[in-house]
């Protein structure tokens, strides 16, 4: 088998990213927008030693599950992952990832849930971070096809309801396309990331209930003629707040290290289960409003159950979180590393009226060893919410130390909290893995999982 080969596959399973895998002479192919049970034909495009990747150029014998995707774009973009099938079918592969991960990696023949799920397929994202390029002389927005530095740029949506991404709204779309239209009009010049010349990078829009934050991401310390794209932002007739951030680096990171607001409020406003909460567009948010509540609600739940327990929110970010669950215990300590987060959760704390909550600023593996010592005899129950990477090892060691009588995983990756909870279930027993379709349309899935002490 070399690059460029064509070749002719039966797709016998899924793989963790949702594209088929066949075999040919033993050697695994991995094959994107392929689906199980699947009969086609591909192009080998990488070779390694113990496998291979392939796309597809025919399907020859579809499967039932194929769909016609709603963005005309998909398969282009890379964005999504599993828009071509129907929406019952995402769920089983998602479910089975998880169990697949969690089998494999802690030994076991785990139960996992049904995959929870909203009312919206489309058009639920809150946030997009969205480039914006010159395509034949005009300004377009677009995204970057994954895992390149390929644009392609979006065409219209067809849905009045949905962007023309449809994973977010027309109101969204609405901001979008006056930028668009300020930079084609005033001449703008936008990013070259080859000479890192040009000066309108991205747009990264929020919505916070009915007001927007909108954040031009520039190369440069200000924009022409801005008060002409705060007249024609205006004119929607949306509540929004404007800012630029400043980031002339080389490089693939979307935000720079200044903001500036130069329309309306430092904050928006929001407001998550009775928690009234403010943010900038640096704050972590979860991307699905709906799915978050759900997810909150299931911990209020398991806490109801405790007796008054002291909780442990480790990678608290701003301290929604802390905040919905101070109501239902003794105290909450949340711990998390970015000084701004820390500060944002100090202001939501004392704004909602939670004095129990303190909120510590160090490295989670630094500072929880310490805070277990002081807690000696008092009931605990740590809830885990960390990056895609998961947990370093020194966090769970703590966590056994500190012996909680339970625990709440959150984690948007089932490998890493596959690998995780290897270190974990010696001494707890997993009682429920509850996924979560935070990420309607493509791979990614959040996952809850409960754990008693044994």
């Amino acid at each position: 088998m070399k690059l460029k080969d064509i070749v002719e596959l039966n797709i016998e399973s899924i793989g963790m990213d949702g594209e088929g895998v066949a075999k040919i002479d033993g050697i695994v192919i991995f094959v994107d927008g392929a689906l199980l049970g699947e009969k086609i034909r591909a192009q080998i495009i990488e070779v390694k030693k113990s496998f291979a990747r392939a796309k597809v150029i025919k399907v020859l014998e579809p499967s039932k599950e194929r769909i016609n995707p709603l963005c005309p774009i998909f398969f282009r973009c890379g964005g999504c992952d599993l828009q071509h099938v129907n929406y019952d079918y995402q769920l089983k592969v998602k479910k089975s990832n998880i169990k697949n991960c969690i089998d494999r990696a802690c030994k076991i023949d785990s139960v996992v849930q049904g995959v929870v799920h909203g009312e919206k397929q489309f058009g639920y994202r809150n946030k997009e971070q969205i480039p914006i390029r010159k395509v034949d002389g005009k300004a377009r927005a677009g995204f970057y096809k994954q895992n390149s530095h390929i644009f392609v740029p979006f065409e219209k949506s067809q849905n009045e309801n949905l962007g023309d991404c449809p994973l977010h709204n027309s109101k969204m779309q609405a901001f979008v396309d006056a930028i668009v239209d300020y930079v084609n009009k005033e001449k703008v010049s936008t990013y070259d990331e080859k000479t890192n010349t040009g000066l309108i990078r991205h747009v990264v829009i929020r919505q916070i209930g009915d007001a927007f934050s909108i954040c031009l991401v520039i190369n440069g310390n200000t924009i022409p003629n801005g008060e002409k794209l705060i007249k024609s932002l205006k004119e929607l007739s949306v509540p929004f707040n404007l800012y630029i951030s400043i980031n002339k680096e080389q490089t693939n990171v979307i935000l720079g290290d200044e903001l500036k607001c130069i329309y309306g409020n430092e904050k928006i406003e929001g407001e998550a289960l009775s928690v009234k909460f403010s943010v900038n567009p640096y704050s972590f948010l979860q991307i699905n409003d709906e799915i978050r509540d759900k997810i909150y609600k299931q911990v209020c739940v398991e806490l109801e159950k405790e007796d008054n327990p002291v909780v442990l929110d480790l990678y608290s970010g701003i301290g929604i979180l802390s905040n919905v669950m101070a109501k239902h215990s003794k105290k909450v300590i949340g711990i998390e590393i970015v000084k701004e987060a820390v500060e944002d959760a100090n202001k939501l704390a004392k704004e909602n009226g939670n004095n129990n909550i303190e909120n510590i600023c160090d490295d989670v593996a630094r500072a929880l060893p310490g805070v277990v010592n002081k807690l000696k005899g008092e009931k605990t129950f740590v809830v885990i919410d960390p990056p895609r990477k998961g947990c370093d090892e020194r966090v769970l060691q703590s966590i056994v130390d500190a012996k909680p009588d339970k625990m709440i995983y959150i984690s948007c990756n089932p490998a890493t909290l596959a690998r995780d909870l290897t270190k974990l279930i010696d001494n707890y027993v997993i009682d429920s893995i509850t996924p979560y379709d935070m990420f309607p349309q493509t791979k990614h899935v959040e996952t809850v999982v409960l754990l008693t002490k044994k």
